[in-house]
């Protein structure tokens, strides 16, 4: 299950760039994953310095931080096979004059490989 959320760095830098939305997922001071099973965690430290949780990280799964990106900055992640089976990325956003589209990535092994390396560079993009 732990291959849903979102790595420990992303999910730092995503605190950073002002993630901020009720997750099952967590990670401890130490880098330790949890997660809670029959409520989502909606105070985190971000949202309130007294928190008991103020030192935990919110980590969102890959597709709750995909869809922060498209809603918040207007990123949409597109994932595709190529012909030689390997997996690639575009990034693409609205604009006044109409889409805007990052370079093609490819050539990951994975579907999983090529998902993480989007996430990696729309968070470096912001």
């Amino acid at each position: 299950m732990k291959n849903d959320f979102t790595p420990y760095e992303q999910a730092v830098a995503l605190k950073q760039l002002g993630f901020d939305e009720p997750c099952f997922g967590y990670y401890e001071p130490n880098g330790n994953f949890d997660y809670i099973e029959k409520d989502i965690i909606k105070d985190f430290p971000y949202l309130a310095k007294n928190s008991e949780w103020q030192d935990l990280v919110a980590s969102p799964t890959l597709s709750q931080a995909f869809r922060w990106f498209r809603e918040k900055f207007g990123y949409y992640a597109n994932l595709f096979v190529d012909d030689d089976k390997t997996f690639g990325f575009m990034i693409s956003s609205f604009v006044e004059e109409g889409v805007l589209e990052k370079p093609i990535q490819r050539n990951y092994s994975s579907y999983e490989e090529a998902e993480l390396a989007c996430l990696i560079k729309l968070i470096e993009i912001k």
